[in-house]
C-alpha cells in the first residue's frame, strides 16, 4: 500500500494543549484539550502529518507500523474465553489484507530509505533523502504489535506492547519470539523440514538493531545443528531446554518450563534482550510465551491472538487447536480470582517462588 499524507489544518492547533491523535485504517481520531473526540474519515491512510503555526511540531508524522490485517485482527473483536469452538483468522489473513509478507511490519519510507523494526508509541527523528540532501523528519509511531522484518527467518515479533489487565503493558525490546535461525536436517522427516537460515543482514539486525544478547532454544538435540551455541555468535548467552508442547502436567516438563522462566528472568535482570524459539516459533515457543504473558497479566483473548499471529507468517495455528486449548483450559480451571493469579499459581506449582515471580512481573511490565 503506497504511503500517503493528509493535512488536517482545522484541528492541528489543538495539539499544543494536550491533544492526541490516533490513526486507524479508516479514520483519524483527534481528542482536543477539552476532552472532545473528532473523527475524520480516511480511506486506509497509514501516515498523517499535522502542520500549522500553532502545532507543537511543524513537521511531525504519525505512522502506523501494523499492517492492515494485523491491526484490524487485534482490535476488531474479543474472543469469548468460554468458547473454543471457533477462530476468526480467515477474516483477516486474506483479501483485502493480503501482502507478500504478512508477518512483516509496515516500514517508514522517507525518500529512498525505508526504516523497519521501529517500536510503537515512540518518537523518532529520521533522515529523509531527496536529491542528495538529508532532512530530519520527526515520526511518531503508532500501533501495538512490533513485528520484525527479517529476510531469512519469519514469524519474528517482540513480546512487548501487549496490555495487561492491571492497566500496564509488557516492555518492548526485552523478549522476542520467532523461528529457528538455522536448520538441522538430520532426523526430521522431509515433509516437516524447515529452511530457516539467517542472512548476514539478519544477524546484524538481530544483534545491533534489536540488541539480542541471549538465546533460548527449545529444540531437541536432533533438531539443533549448533549443539551448544547461538547462531548469532558464540558470545551470545545460550540455553537449550527441549520442552514438550501441550504438556504442563508432567513433572519433567514443569521442571523444563521453570528452567526457561528462570533463564529468561536472569537475562532480563542483566539487561540482555533474549530471542526465544523452537523450529517454527509456533508450538513450543507458543506454549512458553503464553505462560509468560499470562503471568504478566495479558487477557485470555489476547493470549489466543498472540498464539494465532503465527498464522500471518503462513504456518497456520488456531486457538481451537487441541494442544493449545487443553493447556489454557487447564490453567483457567486452577485456583485464583483472576486469570493472572491462575497463571501465577500454575508457575508456583512448577516450583517458582513468589519473590521471583514478583521480580519478573516488575521487570517486564510498565
Amino acid at each position: 500500500m503506497p504511503m500517503r499524507s493528509i493535512f488536517i489544518i482545522a484541528t492541528c492547533a489543538l495539539l499544543s494543549t494536550g491533544a492526541w491523535a490516533q490513526v486507524v485504517f479508516n479514520s483519524v481520531s483527534v481528542r482536543t484539550h477539552d476532552g472532545q473526540i473528532h473523527n475524520f474519515a480516511i480511506n486506509r491512510v497509514d501516515s498523517i502529518t499535522f502542520d500549522t503555526v500553532r502545532s507543537v511540531q511543524t513537521d511531525k508524522w504519525y505512522h502506523m507500523l501494523e499492517n492492515p490485517g494485523i491491526a484490524d485482527y487485534l482490535r476488531d473483536f474479543e474472543y469469548d474465553p468460554m468458547d473454543y469452538s471457533y477462530h476468526r483468522l480467515f477474516d483477516y489473513r486474506g483479501e483485502p489484507y493480503l501482502d507478500k509478507r504478512q508477518d512483516w511490519p509496515y516500514g517508514v519510507t522517507l525518500g529512498d530509505t525505508t526504516y523497519y523494526n521501529l517500536i510503537p508509541g515512540k518518537t523518532y527523528t529520521l533522515q529523509r533523502c531527496e536529491d542528495g540532501v538529508l532532512t530530519p523528519v520527526t515520526i511518531h509511531t503508532l500501533g501495538q504489535l512490533r513485528m520484525i522484518k527479517a529476510e531469512g527467518i519469519d514469524n519474528v515479533r517482540d513480546l512487548g506492547g501487549w496490555p495487561t489487565l492491571s492497566g500496564k503493558h509488557i516492555r518492548y525490546g526485552m523478549l522476542f519470539r520467532g523461528v529457528e535461525m538455522n536448520t538441522a536436517y538430520s532426523t526430521i522427516p522431509e515433509q516437516a523440514r524447515s529452511t530457516h537460515a539467517i542472512t548476514e543482514e539478519d544477524r546484524r539486525m538481530l544483534r545491533e538493531d534489536l540488541g539480542i544478547r541471549a538465546e533460548l532454544d527449545l529444540r531437541a538435540n536432533s533438531e539443533n545443528p549448533a549443539k551448544g551455541y547461538s547462531a548469532l555468535g558464540r558470545d551470545i548467552v545460550y540455553a537449550n531446554y527441549n520442552i514438550r508442547y501441550g504438556e504442563i502436567s508432567s513433572v519433567e516438563n514443569q521442571a523444563l518450563l521453570l528452567s526457561c522462566l528462570r533463564f529468561v528472568a536472569e537475562q532480563v535482570e542483566a539487561g540482555r534482550p533474549t530471542y526465544i524459539h523452537c523450529i517454527w516459533g509456533a508450538d513450543r515457543t507458543g506454549l512458553l510465551c503464553m505462560m509468560l504473558e499470562g503471568l504478566l497479566g495479558v487477557s485470555q483473548s489476547n493470549l489466543d491472538k498472540d498464539y494465532e499471529l503465527t498464522s500471518f507468517s503462513g504456518n497456520t495455528r488456531y486457538r481451537n487447536d487441541t494442544n493449545y486449548r487443553s493447556v489454557i483450559q487447564k490453567i483457567v480451571a486452577m485456583e485464583g480470582r483472576t486469570l493472572q493469579e491462575k497463571f501465577r499459581n500454575c508457575w508456583k506449582e512448577f516450583g517458582a517462588t513468589d519473590a521471583e515471580l514478583d521480580r519478573f512481573i516488575e521487570m517486564m511490565t510498565e
